[in-house]
């Protein structure tokens, strides 16, 4: 019989205000356009994806704040751009989100 797995640990992730809001403002305009399903299940899954395995995006480059690195994730209709610190298990997302290019956002 096998033992249980433990639960990975999650990172903590941070938004700024400035995120938080852009997002409450992207949701509304894809609203209005037919596309608040979609907009609001990625901003879902990007959340969940940053706290439990924010390497699912590219590293784009090092930061001079080592050993931080600023990646870039998608999950359609979006993009995200954050810093992982995976020492600290620690994202930060200060960039707000972004449609894809021809996403009708």
């Amino acid at each position: 019989m096998s033992e249980p797995t433990e639960s990975p640990i999650p990172y903590h992730v941070s938004y700024t205000e400035r995120v938080r809001q852009e997002a409450r403002l992207l949701a509304v305009r894809a609203r209005d356009r037919g596309f608040g399903q979609q907009v609001l299940a990625a901003i879902k899954e990007i959340d969940r994806l940053l706290h439990l395995y924010p390497q699912f995006g590219q590293p784009l480059f090092d930061l001079k704040l080592k050993p931080a690195q600023l990646w870039i994730g998608v999950v359609p209709p979006l993009v995200i751009r954050y810093v992982l610190d995976e020492q600290r298990r620690l994202v930060i997302v200060a960039i707000p989100f972004m449609p894809l290019r021809r996403s009708g956002l």
